[in-house]
């Protein structure tokens, strides 16, 4: 044992376990890598369903099919035929439950929730003012995004955190995490109770394009309404219910933020946790590779530069 690995264990007796030391003797944080897979997939899901909003929506319906371009017309009716499948339509609701689901788990492996939230939150602004510029100012009809899937899980950990100051009080209690998932536990059925009697289904919101009539000038965020609609489009219902469901299981099942299933972990898992671990750069960063490479390949089917 290194004296760094030898100050941490003598600063840390509770747990009794050493985490692994970086090269300036500062704690890494604790990894479960079956939670960076699931957020892994979830992420990579979420990247191609962006991709070919952004090839049937924003590219094709505002242009390609106006061009005497095959490949491009095939390509973006491709990706409507994507949109509006079976596979879209039962494949969309589950993958945004992973996703929510695990970053409600992964609040029990955050030092500070508050922080987190809002870092999310200005980089969920920022996302809403870039896209804005680019639909009214450039011309990207349909790329604005007014509370999207960054906004509505920076929202969601901060309500977290708050709720989470309650269960302080039971801290020194001997069941103190049988309480914090009973009380997570009671929030996200309070939840999904209220999602069933206010809100459109997922089902019925994928299918037939329903949300709720609009009852005041807030409504959106809460449930899905017309109003609110943008590219990007993640009210707090049913979404809090599902981020609360991880976060009643992950006292229970992670109470020393260890994996679960650590021999299995290894290289093979790669290709999921690696996005995992770094998922909030990959989304951003999608969004604007993506627009740049299918802008290009529109300059080099076409020979426009412009869009359209």
């Amino acid at each position: 044992m290194t004296a760094a690995e030898e100050k941490i264990k003598t600063e840390n007796p509770s747990d009794g376990v050493v985490n692994p030391v970086g090269p300036r003797g500062k704690r890494k944080r604790p990894r479960a890598w079956e939670l960076d897979a699931l957020r892994g997939l979830s992420i990579l899901m979420v990247v191609w369903d962006h991709f070919m909003y952004s090839v049937g929506h924003i590219f094709y319906l505002n242009g390609w099919e106006n061009t005497d371009s095959a490949f491009l017309n095939a390509f973006g009716e491709f990706a409507l035929d994507y949109w509006n499948s079976t596979l879209r339509l039962y494949g969309w609701p589950v993958f945004v439950f992973i996703f929510f689901f695990v970053s409600g788990i992964c609040t029990a492996f955050s030092r500070n929730n508050f922080l987190r939230g809002l870092k999310l939150a200005a980089v969920a602004l920022a996302v809403s003012g870039l896209t804005y510029i680019l639909d009214e100012v450039m011309g990207f009809s349909g790329s604005f995004i007014l509370f999207g899937v960054l906004h509505c899980l920076a929202l969601c950990i901060l309500l977290f955190f708050f709720v989470s100051l309650i269960t302080k009080l039971f801290s020194g209690f001997k069941y103190a995490n049988f309480i914090k998932a009973a009380l997570y536990a009671a929030i996200a059925v309070v939840l999904y109770v209220l999602n069933s009697v206010y809100n459109v289904s997922l089902m019925d919101v994928q299918k037939y394009g329903l949300t709720v009539p609009d009852t005041s000038a807030v409504t959106g965020m809460f449930v899905f309404t017309h109003d609110w609609w943008t590219a990007d489009y993640f009210p707090l219902l049913p979404f809090f219910a599902f981020f609360m469901t991880g976060a009643a299981l992950a006292p229970l099942l992670y109470p020393h933020g260890k994996s679960l299933l650590p021999k299995l972990d290894g290289k093979w898992n790669s290709f999921l946790t690696v996005p995992g671990r770094y998922s909030l750069y990959i989304y951003l960063g999608i969004q604007v590779i993506a627009v740049i490479l299918l802008w290009l390949l529109t300059l080099a089917v076409t020979g426009e530069v412009y869009f359209f």
